[in-house]
């Protein structure tokens, strides 16, 4: 307690706010020689000269200086692996932007159309899936395709189609593309388009297309100006009736039971994916294939 009154003295003796019955009481405290000491050699001390501007740029060059050193040594404490894993997310991401696959797919008993960045447009056959890349398109228009696919390709570069089967290289045209196990089609319907596969090169014009199965090519025209599929009907030209079979099974999205039982033979016509009985009878009948289908819409194919 005396200490704090001692200092409560000494800050109001010291502004000149101290009474004189304040003063006569704080001249009787022993610490008040002292500080009458302390007052006494400073007021004999000589101020040096001071030059405020010089002083306050010199202070703000060490606090620069100091604030430099500080960083260089923060930095110093980052290790280098940190600065490689940095670059490795930078390349992973770039990787996956410029690599990143595009895919579509349309399931069993539908189709799906969508267009590429160049305002192509396709339309996938069920049971098909097409992916490509979609950076610098423009200048590599190449897709794969597995399955059926219809295309109009808008004018530019070549745009290609990869298959297992094959490839189709066009400019801009509209043709189809149908690479299935063991079944390769490509049909033009306007332009011209250059089929490759394996040692077979050979261009079609519009009305003209080729079918490749059983180590066999075969060409042949059309009169049909877009794809039946498209219109909710599937036609064969001479096609092996296991690809007709397997094409019904994707477009009804059933399994037909029995295909074991199934002799060589080829079929040319057409069926709806609007009626499943028509669809088996125009397949079947035509064929003399012996069947059975039940209210479960089961189909199991008989010896025959």
């Amino acid at each position: 307690m005396e200490h704090q009154n001692n200092d409560t003295y000494l800050a109001k003796w010291l502004s000149g706010e101290m009474s004189d019955e304040q003063l006569m009481e704080f001249k009787k405290t022993p610490a008040y020689a002292d500080y009458k000491f302390l007052i006494d050699v400073t007021d004999g001390l000589q101020t040096p000269d001071y030059d405020q501007q010089k002083n306050f740029n010199a202070t703000l060059e060490k606090i620069n200086t100091q604030q430099e050193e500080k960083i260089t040594k923060v930095r110093a404490f980052i290790p280098s692996w940190a600065y490689a894993a940095a670059a490795a997310v930078v390349l992973f991401f770039g990787y996956s932007f410029f690599f990143q696959k595009t895919s579509f797919q349309a399931q069993l008993a539908e189709q799906t159309s969508f267009n590429l960045p160049d305002g192509s447009e396709v339309l996938l056959n069920a049971g098909s899936e097409i992916t490509f890349n979609s950076f610098n398109w423009n200048n590599n228009r190449t897709l794969n395709l597995t399955g059926e696919a219809y295309f109009k390709v808008k004018k530019g570069s070549k745009f290609t189609v990869v298959t297992k089967k094959g490839t189709v290289a066009v400019l801009g045209t509209q043709f189809t593309v149908n690479s299935r196990k063991g079944f390769y089609n490509v049909t033009c319907f306007e332009g011209k388009v250059k089929v490759t596969s394996g040692k077979l090169s050979q261009l079609l014009t519009s009305g003209n297309a080729i079918t490749i199965q059983d180590n066999s090519v075969v060409p042949y025209t059309t009169t049909e100006t877009v794809p039946s599929w498209t219109t909710q009907e599937s036609s064969f030209n001479e096609v092996a009736i296991y690809q007709v079979i397997t094409e019904l099974e994707r477009q009804y999205n059933i399994t037909i039971l029995g295909k074991e039982h199934l002799k060589p033979a080829y079929f040319s016509g057409r069926f709806s994916h609007t009626n499943l009985q028509q669809a088996l009878t125009t397949v079947f009948d035509t064929m003399e294939i012996r069947y059975t289908f039940d209210a479960n819409s089961d189909v199991r194919i008989q010896k025959y």
